[in-house]
């Protein structure tokens, strides 16, 4: 796997045009967190820090909390410049940062690229992981059949399981949602 330097992903307030529960802080660090678990888990090795670069920036230019398509493009617009040094930062190059820009700014529309086009893995990890969170929008938004990996399908349950952990605290790091994720794991036995 990777070596992500998770201390330069601190998630701030400001960061978010419009923060809010459902589509804010804490849903960003568990859809970071889908992204590793699901790519370790399926051997993405190269996709899992180009998905986590994307899942950290997919939902800042929100405008609202409202069904809305065009969210993933204007954070691939506003955001993705923002934080380009940090991605650099992280040895990703050009191509890894088109592939950013394509997962987020295809996390939000209903088509699916080809699966032959050479970015299709980190599009499909980011809109998986992205899924693996739709339980904090009701039990019934989480439809297995819609998840592209089987590695995804395994982590339903585990995903329900750590929002329901995390839905009510405001997780500040990636490593306090780390500590919560291997206490489930740990209870769980896996």
């Amino acid at each position: 796997m990777p070596q992500i330097n998770f201390h330069n992903f601190i998630l701030k307030k400001s960061y978010f045009d419009n923060h809010s529960t459902r589509h804010g802080i804490s849903h960003t660090y568990r859809v970071m967190f889908h992204v590793q678990n699901i790519g370790k888990r399926a051997n993405l090795n190269h996709e899992i820090k180009l998905g986590w670069c994307a899942a950290f920036i997919h939902d800042m230019a929100r405008k609202h909390d409202s069904y809305c398509v065009d969210h993933g493009e204007w954070a691939a617009e506003s955001k993705l410049p923002v934080f380009m040094d940090l991605f650099h930062r992280e040895n990703i190059d050009d191509k890894g940062i088109e592939a950013i820009r394509l997962a987020v700014s295809n996390h939000s529309v209903n088509e699916e690229i080809p699966r032959e086009h050479p970015y299709y893995n980190t599009v499909a990890l980011l809109k998986d992981a992205d899924a693996l969170d739709r339980i904090r929008i009701s039990e019934n938004n989480l439809e297995e059949k819609y998840l592209r990996f089987p590695e995804s399908i395994q982590l339903v349950g585990f995903a329900k399981k750590l929002y329901y952990e995390t839905a009510d605290i405001e997780i500040k790091s990636y490593s306090s949602l780390l500590k919560i994720a291997s206490k489930i794991r740990l209870e769980e036995g896996t």
